[in-house]
Order: structure tokens, then C-alpha cells, then sequence
């Protein structure tokens, strides 16, 4: 039997009990206020691990132009115009927007799209289906005016000289993508076929990569020829001097490579070496 004492402790404690957990509610109740407040003031509700697709389209001097991004398992692949790997950094640079405030928001409904720089859209984003219209700059803010979904959004942004940039930037700096499995280099004439130089030719990142035209393909140029699992691929040895330039005559690419890389890339033969005639 329960004397007084030991129901006044246990009246106590149960109203202990139900303080903490009224307290433990309360704070969860806060922290997904807080969660929703911040989801509902960045541009898209979507983190980073959720986004697989991109697609920037854009009109410069009346011409169209599409970069199409897919991402495959931890990886992100050039779509369009070309099928290549692409360049993570860029690809991590173009996805700031996603953690950018929406400083303001208002319907565009009624508006003057013009007026923003909105209407005609000469550059857009879309990540997972979701598009955003790049207008121009607020001159008081300097935050840029984006359409999305129906809403005018003033933001923060850091990317919009980024979707400007050239396609190739967005093409990955190694020079031989992993996937490619590199078994065999095949120099020109007049250089040493070192053991290392597979491993160097994987290890191998431009500082650059530039359009190429085929038109200044001639015959005289040497090539390197690349095999690995899928196939071989020639690269054409465009310079040698002031840099290391390597033609994709397939891809119309152009790869840049300090000169610093030539002992590693193009080994000079030593008198120490066989001859191979």
C-alpha cells in the first residue's frame, strides 16, 4: 500500500515526466519550423545528393545553345553537346545556387517580365526538371532577378558568369577518363617507352581544354595512340614548345598541359637505352 509520501513522489515525478516531454516537443516542433523557414528561403528545395540532372540553355546572339549535365552514381557526364566526363569543379561551382537566400520573392503574374530582364529568356537553368530564368541585376542590391516557378526572386548569386562560359569548360581535365582503362601509350618516334608511362598518361590534367578545328589537322602532325578496354584513341601532338597541345580530332578538343609534364608524357631516349632499329 502506498503511503502519502510515496504518491506525492510519484505525482511529482509523473508531472516531471510530462514537462520533458512537452519540452522535447516543443523543440522538435521548433526545429521543423526552423527546417521549413530555411528550405521555403533557397531557391530550390533540393539538396545536393538529391540533383540529377541539369540542363542550362541559353541565346547569345541569336543563337541556341544547350549544355545538358547527368549524373552517374558519384559521377557527372557531359550529355550535350558532347558525351564526356565533366569537370567537377565546375560542376560543384554551378551548384552554390543551391544553398543561395532568396533575399525577396513576389507573383510574376501582371509583371513586365522585360523589365527584368526576364522576357525573352536568354539564359536558363534547370535542375531536375525545375527552371530558373536568369534576368538581370537589381542596380540598388546587385542581386539577380530569377523567375521560378511563377515568382520573381531576387538572389545572391554566383553563377550566372559560370552558364555563360564555353562548353568545354565544363569538360573534365584529365586527359584519360578512369573509365577508359588505360593499358597502353604508344609515342611517336624518338621517345622512350618507360615503364611508368601508363601510369603517367592516367595521372595526366590539362590547365585547359579549347575548341579544335579539323581543318588545321595536316598530315605531318604526330600522334599518340591510347588503348584500353573500350578501344583506342589518337591524340595529335599539335605542340611541343611553349606548352604541351594535344588535338582529339573525334571530340574537336584541344588539351593543354604545362611543358613542365613533357619528362613525364613524352620521356627523351637516353644512350643508356636499346636501340629499336
Amino acid at each position: 500500500m502506498m503511503t502519502p509520501v510515496t504518491l506525492r513522489r510519484l505525482g511529482v515525478n509523473l508531472g516531471l515526466l510530462v514537462l520533458v516531454l512537452g519540452l522535447a516537443g516543443l523543440v522538435w516542433w521548433q526545429l521543423q519550423q526552423k527546417e521549413q523557414a530555411l528550405q521555403s528561403a533557397r531557391v530550390l528545395p533540393l539538396s545536393l545528393s538529391e540533383v540529377n540532372s541539369v540542363v542550362v540553355e541559353r541565346k547569345q546572339e541569336g543563337i541556341d545553345s544547350k549544355l545538358v549535365l547527368k549524373r552517374e552514381g558519384e559521377q557527372w557526364q557531359l550529355v550535350e553537346p558532347q558525351q564526356l566526363a565533366a569537370n567537377p569543379v565546375k560542376v560543384r561551382q554551378l551548384f552554390t545556387l543551391l544553398d543561395e537566400k532568396v533575399e525577396s520573392t513576389y507573383p510574376s503574374a501582371g509583371k513586365d517580365l522585360s523589365a527584368y530582364g526576364l522576357n525573352p529568356a536568354e539564359l536558363s537553368l534547370s535542375i531536375n526538371g525545375h527552371q530558373l530564368v536568369f534576368g538581370q541585376t537589381n542596380p540598388v542590391s546587385n542581386n539577380r532577378y530569377l523567375l521560378n516557378a511563377g515568382q520573381i526572386q531576387l538572389v545572391n548569386e554566383a553563377v550566372y558568369s559560370l552558364l555563360q562560359e564555353p562548353w568545354v569548360n565544363f569538360v573534365a581535365l584529365q586527359l584519360v577518363p578512369d573509365d577508359f582503362q588505360l593499358s597502353a601509350v604508344q609515342l611517336p618516334s624518338g621517345f622512350a617507352e618507360l615503364p611508368q608511362l601508363v601510369s603517367n598518361w592516367k595521372n595526366a590534367e590539362a590547365l585547359r581544354i579549347d575548341s579544335f578545328d579539323p581543318q588545321k589537322l595536316t598530315a605531318d602532325l604526330p600522334k599518340v595512340v591510347l588503348t584500353g578496354s573500350s578501344g583506342t584513341r589518337e591524340l595529335v601532338v599539335v605542340n611541343l614548345k611553349e606548352d604541351i597541345v594535344l588535338a582529339d580530332p573525334v571530340k574537336q578538343l584541344t588539351y593543354v598541359l604545362p611543358i613542365s609534364q613533357a619528362a613525364q608524357l613524352f620521356p627523351a631516349k637516353t644512350s643508356l637505352e636499346p636501340s629499336t632499329k
